[in-house]
C-alpha cells in the first residue's frame, strides 16, 4: 500500500518530520510519500494563507499522482492531508478516486469515539474562528467544548521541543479546567508529537492529530475503497 502525506504549507522540514513520525506506525507493506505545497506560506495560519493553500495542494497532489503514473507505479491507496484546517479538501476529494483523509475531521471523529465533547489545542490566534467554520461545515461544532491557543510562532513551537511541550501542556491544562472536555485534541502539523508525549499525564485522553488522522487514512487504505466503487 502507498499513502500520500500532504503538507498544506511550504516548509519541507515539516513534511519530513511528519513522515519520520509516521513511519514507525506503518506495517512493512506500507510506503509513505510526502508532498509539500509548492507555493504559499511557510505555515498556514491566516485566512489568506488558507485560500492560497487550497490552490497549492491541488497542484501538489496532481504532481505526485502524475509522477507515479509516469514511472508506471501503482496509484496511491489514500491521501492523508496533514493540515488541521484542511483547505481545499473538498476539491481534492472531488478530483481523486482514492480516499482523502483530513487531519481535523479524522481527529474529531476519533475523539467522539472516546467521549461526548472534545477540546482543541492549536497554535495561531486566527485558528479558533477558522476551526469553528470548519466544524460548522462538518456538523461537529456542537461537540466542541472549546479551543485553547498555544502562544507564539508555530514553527518556533514545532522546533523548540522542550519549550514547546511546556506551552502545549499549559494550553491543555487550561482547556481541561475551562471547558471540561472528555477528550483533548492537540491539533496541527506544528504540534505533532506533543499529544503523544502528554498521553497519560492529564486526567482525560489526549489525541495527537497527526497519529489519530493517519490511523484513519491507514484504515481506509486497508479497506481498498475508492470513490465510484
Amino acid at each position: 500500500m502507498k499513502i500520500l502525506v500532504l503538507n498544506g504549507n511550504t516548509t519541507v522540514a515539516v513534511t519530513e518530520r511528519m513522515i519520520a513520525a509516521l513511519n514507525p506506525l506503518c506495517p512493512e507493506n506500507v510506503q509513505l510519500i510526502g508532498a509539500t505545497a509548492p507555493f504559499g506560506m511557510p505555515y498556514v495560519s491566516t485566512r489568506a494563507a488558507v485560500a492560497v493553500a487550497a490552490h497549492a495542494v491541488q497542484d501538489a497532489v496532481r504532481a505526485a499522482v502524475e509522477r507515479e503514473q509516469a514511472a508506471g507505479r501503482a496509484p496511491f491507496d489514500a491521501c492523508f492531508y496533514a493540515c488541521f484546517g484542511e483547505p481545499g479538501i473538498e476539491a481534492l476529494r472531488a478530483e481523486h478516486a482514492f480516499p482523502v483523509v483530513g487531519m481535523a475531521e479524522a481527529s474529531m471523529l476519533t475523539a467522539l469515539q472516546l467521549g461526548e465533547r472534545f477540546a482543541i489545542v492549536t497554535v495561531g490566534a486566527a485558528w479558533p474562528a477558522m476551526l469553528r467554520d470548519l466544524m460548522r461545515r462538518t456538523a461537529l461544532e456542537a461537540r466542541c467544548a472549546g479551543i485553547a491557543v498555544v502562544p507564539g510562532d508555530a514553527l518556533a513551537v514545532a522546533t523548540g521541543r522542550e519549550e514547546g511541550l511546556r506551552l502545549v501542556r499549559a494550553a491543555v491544562d487550561e482547556a481541561i479546567v475551562r471547558t471540561a472536555p472528555d477528550v483533548v485534541i492537540v491539533a496541527g502539523a506544528a504540534l505533532a508529537g506533543y499529544g503523544t508525549a502528554l498521553a497519560g499525564q492529564v486526567p482525560v485522553p489526549v489525541l495527537d492529530s497527526l497519529t489519530a488522522g493517519f490511523e484513519q487514512a491507514l484504515a481506509l487504505a486497508r479497506l481498498g475503497l475508492r470513490r465510484g466503487g
